[in-house]
Formats: C-alpha cells, structure tokens, sequence
C-alpha cells in the first residue's frame, strides 16, 4: 500500500512500500540548485542526502568549485562534499533560450537556490519574481556574500573576506596578536548550514499551509549568528574583554600537542595536582575563574614549562585520571587513522569510479550505498538530456538547449570560495 502527495500540495509525501531512499524525508522533493561554490552547493546536497531530487544546473564549463584545489578528474575536494547525490545539467544561462528553460525547471521545482550576486538572477529571468509569478509556493534560497540590500549587497565575498570582516581571524590571533584564518572554509559552510535550516523551516511552514517565500541568508549574518557569544560578549565588555577558563589552552608536550578546557572550577585544582603545581591550586590569587583572568600569561607560561616535560599520552593518561577534559591535537591523518573514527563509521571509504577516499558521515543522515541516488557524483552535464526530459522537454528542445553548450573541464586554480559572482 502507498500514499503519495506532492509537496506542492502542502502536506507529507508518505510511502508505506518501497525502495529505502523513498522513506528519506524529503523524498518526492524536487530542487534546481543555480548555486557555485561551496555555500549554496552544500546546502543543496545536504537535501539530497535527505532525499530530494536535486538538479545542478551548472555552466558549460562546471561550477568553478571543481578548479579549486587538487583536481581528481572533474572533480576537487570542494565539489565532493557540496555535489554529492545531485543530477547535472549543463546551460549557458547567458543564452536566453536556456535562461527561460531555467525558468521553466524553476516553476516545476518546490526549491530553488541561487548564489548569484543580488540582482543578476533577476536580470537572466530567473529571480525570486520570475519563479514566484509562475508558482507562488516556492521556496527561493538567495545565498550572497554582504545579503541582498546595502552598501555592500554588490561586492563580491570569500570565505577568507568574510572571515576577517566578521572578527573571526581577530578572535583567532596568534600568540603576538596577528589575525589568522582558520584553515579551511568555515565561513561557507556555516552558512550552508544556516541556509538549510531555513529552507526545511520554510518547507514545514508550508506543509502547515503558509505561503512559499524568499529566503536571504548571507555570508555576513551566518557569521555573526555563529559568532554570537563573541559578538554579545563585545557588546558588554568592550574590545578586550576577559580571557575565559583560564589556564585553558593548547600547550606542547614532549612530541606534540595537548588541548585542555576547563569548565568548572574544581578543573583548575585537578590540573595543578597532575602537573605536580599544587601550590597554585592553593594559591588565593587563583581561586576562581574571575581572579585567574588577569594572570592568564603567567600561568599559560607555567604549566607550559611543565607539560613539555612528558609526552602527550602520558599528559592524557594524568589528566584523565584526575577529571580533567583534554584531547591530543590531531592532523587530519591522525584523525582518519584514529580507532574512534573507524569504531563509529565517522568517515566510511566511498568510491567515485576508480578513485577511493573517506568520506565523512553527515550526522542523523542514513548512510547511503552503491545503488543508491546519493551515493553518486555527477560529472559535468552528465545527466542533462534525461533532466530536461524529466521536466517535459522533448528532444528536439533539449538538443537545440545542449547544442551550444559543450562541456568541458575548467583549467585547475587555487583559492578559498566566493559567493557566485560568475554572472554579472
């Protein structure tokens, strides 16, 4: 027995029978994914990996993700992680005959993301009023770097710009006070994650009977709304305020480096007795977390000299047994080989032709399986003739629409992630 009704219709689609991934969520779930890079993308695979049928309408040439970094076919590390479980298509959005193809996949789709800057998805014909007009209940992600209005709303976005605009590099400084970039793309994809919180919310909402709508999530507001505690703590304290859990820290040891935190005050006294300082636990300067703050250079200092002095498992061993939170810093080859990884299936092997590598699992996802939809990454325009038939194109237009739009491999680059400005 089954019962299906369309999103469109604003309920659930239920199957009693079936194939697994027809039990996934948002199974039944059609979305064209306009986005490049890593922000939009991500927050479109995460619907597939739920379920969805998700179109990647990319330029002739590929999302420009696929440049970035190590190139492994058509593929890079970026494109693993934010395409995995879509169907490709291939369109030259510059032509008109494709625009307004765009536009008629849109009207069909329950989700549209683009990433595009503010304003150009208007002007190819494909904007939130161009879809909207021809199916009111549509959910359109706009994902930009500064949001859609503003002094900024034009300019375009990194991972690496946002992460200095937003304090982020300052709250990361060094030792002598230099800002630093946290080493992979935060920015991008903490705002994925924002962005797919809200489009689940949106589609819930119009379960419930409420209209579809236009959702902005910007670069700038995911990294303020991630950084909250810091912003708030700003706001109340000023530009430097009062170091928290001190002596918390990373600190080396004999052959390499411990993380510690300290979160409730009897921490401090159990540390003291592992590192042999017992003195500072009795020292009244240092009775509580208020009265270490100011003293937080000296006693980094102190424990540092100690800590040097054993190697990290035994540091780990100690400080276990006296109560005390710490972990070894890891590589990320450290972390792969770690047993707890492959104790809970944290990153399970995945195949993509000929090429084996790990992939991290997306938390309360099901795994997928060979066979399944989501466990596959498209290739360029792989699937864009049975994509443009799925949506009631018939050869002849799908031909006259792939014609001009050979698809061919970008030329390898290096660099961090913008916010879809390839358009302008």
């Amino acid at each position: 027995m089954e019962k299906e009704v369309s999103y469109t219709e604003k309920t659930v689609s239920t199957r009693v029978a079936g194939a697994p991934h027809d039990h996934l969520p948002f199974a039944g779930l059609r979305v064209l994914d306009l986005s490049q890079g890593l922000a939009g993308p991500y927050c479109g695979m995460l619907l597939a990996q739920h379920g969805a049928d998700v179109v990647k309408l990319e330029p002739p040439d590929g999302d420009w993700s696929r440049a970035i970094g190590t190139r492994h076919g058509c593929h890079s590390a970026i494109d693993y992680m934010a395409n995995r479980g879509k169907r490709s298509l291939a369109l030259d959005l510059k032509r008109p005959a494709c625009a307004e193809a765009a536009l008629r996949i849109a009207e069909q789709c329950d989700v549209v993301i683009e990433s595009f800057r503010p304003g150009v998805a208007q002007r190819l014909g494909i904007g939130y009023p161009q879809v909207r007009e021809r199916h009111p209940d549509v959910v359109y992600l706009s994902v930009s770097g500064f949001g859609q209005t503003g002094p900024h709303a034009g300019l375009p976005a990194t991972d690496t710009v946002m992460q200095g605009f937003s304090g982020m590099m300052a709250i990361n400084a060094d030792a002598q006070g230099r800002p630093r970039r946290l080493g992979f793309l935060a920015v991008d994809t903490l705002t994925a994650l924002y962005a797919f919180q809200a489009v689940s919310a949106a589609l819930y909402a119009r379960l419930r009977g409420a209209p579809g709508r236009h959702i902005d999530v910007s670069l700038l507001q995911a990294s303020a709304a991630f950084l909250a505690p810091k912003i708030v703590e700003a706001s109340l304290e000023g530009e430097h305020p009062a170091p928290l859990n001190v002596p918390a820290g990373v600190y080396r040891t004999s052959d390499g480096w411990l993380a510690i935190t300290l979160s409730k005050e009897p921490h401090f006294a159990a540390l003291c007795r592992a590192a042999g300082r017992d003195d500072l636990a009795q020292d009244p300067r240092f009775g509580s977390f208020a009265k270490r703050a100011p003293h937080a250079a000296w006693l980094e200092a102190e424990f540092g000299a100690v800590l040097q002095q054993r190697s990290t498992a035994d540091w780990l061993e100690r400080l276990a047994a006296g109560g005390v939170v710490a972990s070894r810093v890891n590589t990320m080859a450290d972390w792969l080989s770690d047993p707890v990884v492959a104790a809970t299936g944290a990153a399970t092997p995945v195949t993509d032709e000929a090429l084996e590598f790990r992939f991290p699992r997306i938390p309360g996802v099901a795994e997928s399986h060979p066979g399944d939809p989501r466990h596959r990454w498209p290739a360029i325009g792989s699937d864009s003739l049975a994509i443009l038939e799925s949506f009631g194109f018939d050869r002849t237009q799908a031909d006259g629409l792939l014609a001009h739009a050979p698809a061919r491999d970008p030329p390898p680059t290096h660099g961090d992630t913008h916010h879809a400005t390839q358009v302008t």
